[in-house]
């Protein structure tokens, strides 16, 4: 469920990632990012965890309250699958 996902799985990487940089300043995730595997599993596996997991939190959107795709998105849709329910019926 998205309350195990959240509570569990992405609180891990944050927490790990917040150990890593214990001591030091913390940088924005996107700049910790350009240094992050040259500086090992720690800041690679949990800053990038952290990161791709901040990302799907701010797609995700309550049911009903989700909106259309940008018009640029959703002709791709249309051109890759033929309609954004056939994409939806696909995945």
């Amino acid at each position: 469920t998205m309350t195990i996902h959240h509570d569990k799985h992405h609180n891990t990487y944050v927490v790990n990632i917040n150990k890593a940089l214990e001591g030091n300043e913390q940088p924005p995730l996107v700049e910790l990012q350009k240094t992050a595997i040259q500086r090992g599993p720690a800041f690679r596996n949990s800053g990038g965890g952290v990161y791709n997991h901040d990302l799907f939190w701010l797609e995700m959107a309550p049911v009903g309250k989700g909106g259309s795709p940008s018009a640029k998105l959703a002709t791709a849709i249309d051109e890759s699958f033929g309609s954004l329910d056939d994409f939806k019926a696909k995945f």
